[in-house]
């Protein structure tokens, strides 16, 4: 007798062949349940579609490594989560307690995780006084905050709004506490525990290296013809901002998003009390609830369960990271195609999230 999770999960990977038969869709998508109380043991549905290289034809495989964008800061967010459990840092610390220069003696470390900090634009300021051919840095990002100091865009707690630079300067605190480079302190502390074998911190254009199985991030246009990112003028910051860590170049793979699941849902790398961190809603200055915790983005399924995720958009890939720990079950999705209008294939995304976190 077919079970309801397979009936579930291959009406998900029905959608997105269809999808990948458009041409809307390269990439991979798994979803998985507990088989029993204990989360650690899941059945896993997977499905993988699609080129990673499209001039070659050289096709995607189950361990292919993609640029995992924003779904890069949860992993940074750990990495804090784990210093603070080594007694190394404080979450009400000041961001100036490790980054003395900066003009912000208000924002705290967990302003920064929940994205209540206020602070400016990162990619802004860089784009009004860059340098032609330099690769920025996160140490560039940190001068340039000291020597220009924008203003705040609201007062710390007073609001949820998004903030790349609160995770590129929480991985330059990282740095700071540990006295390692973030990609050194991410593959000891986070990659190798969780038994992510080809993860790995990766600023391809400021530190080129042949990786093996590596996904290329496609742009397509309406006329069907791919092109990467870095060959398109109106892209360029893909070549400039490429030095900079926390907020995104993380690269992971299928599997390797599954084991961190499993890793966070059986204790591995966080203690019950970091783990409450992350799923708790930040409170704001006014008393309501922000949607975030350390590092997630929190709703519920309609049957009530709690749902942590977060999603990731960088030209080329498109990406996504959803968790029900109570229940065990998690939905992963790493795309290598991006499409000038890519509707469709977020439409499909949202379906198969319905479907599966019924």
């Amino acid at each position: 007798m077919i079970s309801r999770d397979q009936q579930d999960a291959a009406a998900i990977i029905q959608l997105f062949e269809q999808l990948q038969r458009k041409g809307l869709f390269s990439g991979c998508i798994a979803v998985a349940a507990a088989e029993t109380a204990d989360t650690s043991v899941r059945t896993v549905w997977s499905t993988v579609l699609g080129l990673k290289n499209y001039r070659t034809g050289a096709r995607l495989g189950p361990d292919s490594l993609y640029e995992l964008a924003s779904v890069t800061k949860p992993f940074t967010a750990t990495a804090i989560q784990l210093l603070q459990q080594q007694g190394k840092l404080h979450y009400e610390e000041p961001l100036v307690r490790w980054l003395p220069e900066l003009p912000y003696p208000e924002i705290t470390i967990a302003h920064a995780l929940t994205h209540t900090s206020g602070l400016p634009d990162y990619m802004s300021l860089l784009e009004q006084h860059k340098q032609s051919g330099h690769i920025y840095t996160n140490s560039d990002v940190v001068q340039m905050l000291a020597k220009h100091r924008p203003a705040p865009q609201f007062a710390p707690g007073e609001r949820c709004e998004y903030s790349n630079t609160g995770y590129v300067l929480l991985a330059s605190i990282i740095e700071a506490v540990s006295g390692m480079p973030y990609a050194d302190f991410m593959t000891k502390e986070v990659f190798q525990p969780c038994g992510m074998e080809r993860s790995r911190v990766y600023n391809r254009r400021l530190r080129p290296e042949k990786l093996s199985d590596f996904a290329s991030g496609w742009i397509r246009d309406d006329q069907g013809r791919y092109s990467l990112p870095d060959e398109l003028p109106e892209m360029d910051y893909v070549i400039y901002l490429d030095g900079i860590q926390g907020d995104g170049t993380v690269h992971s793979t299928l599997q390797d998003l599954l084991a961190f699941d499993t890793a966070l849902n059986t204790g591995k790398l966080l203690n019950p009390d970091s783990l409450y961190q992350a799923s708790v809603p930040c409170k704001l200055t006014s008393g309501e609830d922000g949607p975030c915790g350390y590092g997630w983005f929190l709703a519920q399924s309609p049957s009530g369960r709690q749902l942590l995720s977060h999603s990731g958009g960088w030209p080329g890939y498109w990406t996504r990271l959803v968790r029900s720990p109570e229940e065990g079950r998690v939905l992963v999705l790493l795309a290598n195609v991006e499409t000038i209008t890519g509707q469709q294939a977020r439409s499909t995304l949202e379906k198969a999230e319905q479907i599966w976190f019924r």
